[in-house]
C-alpha cells in the first residue's frame, strides 16, 4: 500500500501541480469574498477530482492491466484512490477552514457556529460527489465513466455557481451540535458503503 501511495503522490505531483496550484487562487479569493461558499467549495470538490485524473493515467499508461500482475488484490488496489481522496480532499478541506478562519479573525467576527457548520457543508458536499462518482468510474474505467465525470464536475460547479451568484448565506442550525454530529456521521456512513462498493466492482470488473 506504501508503494501505491508513493506511486500516486508523485503521479499528482508530476502531472497535477496545475490544479494545486488553482486551489491556492481559489483559497485566496475566498479570504477576500463575502463568506461566499463557492470559494470554499471548490478546492474541496477539484482535490476530490484529483484521483479520477490518477485514473485516467492509469488506463492510458496500461497500469491496470500490469498491477493484476503485482502482489496486490483489489482491495487495496480501490483503496488507494480512496485514501489519496482523503488525503487530497481532506487538506483542501482543512486549508479552506483555515482560510475562512482567518477571514473571520481580520473581519474581527468568528463565530464557532459558523465555522463549525461550513465544515460539515463541505463534508456532505464532497461526500455526495465521491459517492456518486467512484463506484461509477471503477464499475466500468475511466472512459466509459467519462459521463459520470462530466455530470459530477457540472454539478459541483453548477451548485457552486448558484452559491456563488445568489449570496446564499449559512442556515441556521437550532439543533446546534447535535445536527452538525449526525449529518457528519451520515456522511462518513455513506462514504464507507461507497468505498465497499467500489471494491465489489472492481473485483467483478474484466480488466
Amino acid at each position: 500500500m506504501k508503494g501505491l501511495l508513493y506511486k500516486d503522490f508523485c503521479m499528482v505531483w508530476r502531472y497535477c501541480r496545475l490544479f494545486l496550484g488553482i486551489v491556492v487562487v481559489f483559497l485566496a479569493l475566498s479570504m477576500t469574498g463575502e463568506g461566499n461558499l463557492f470559494f470554499l467549495f471548490y478546492p474541496v470538490l477539484l482535490a476530490s477530482m484529483l484521483p479520477i485524473t490518477l485514473m485516467g493515467y492509469d488506463e492510458r499508461d496500461r497500469w491496470t492491466v500490469y498491477s493484476a500482475t503485482l502482489p496486490y488484490t483489489p482491495a487495496q488496489l480501490v483503496s488507494v484512490k480512496y485514501l489519496m481522496e482523503m488525503c487530497l480532499a481532506g487538506t483542501a478541506w482543512l486549508l479552506s477552514m483555515g482560510a475562512m478562519w482567518m477571514r473571520m479573525w481580520l473581519d474581527g467576527s468568528f463565530s464557532a457556529r459558523e465555522l463549525a457548520l461550513t465544515g460539515v457543508i463541505l463534508l456532505i458536499l464532497n461526500s455526495i460527489c465521491t459517492v456518486v462518482l467512484f463506484p461509477f468510474t471503477f464499475k466500468y474505467g475511466v472512459e466509459k465513466g467519462r459521463l459520470a465525470y462530466y455530470i459530477t464536475i457540472g454539478l459541483g460547479c453548477g451548485l457552486g455557481a448558484i452559491l456563488m451568484t445568489s449570496g446564499m448565506k449559512l442556515p441556521d442550525v437550532s439543533g446546534g451540535v447535535w445536527i452538525l454530529a449526525a449529518a457528519a456521521g451520515l456522511a462518513v456512513a455513506v462514504y464507507a458503503l461507497s468505498w465497499w462498493l467500489s471494491i465489489r466492482f472492481y473485483e467483478k470488473r474484466e480488466i
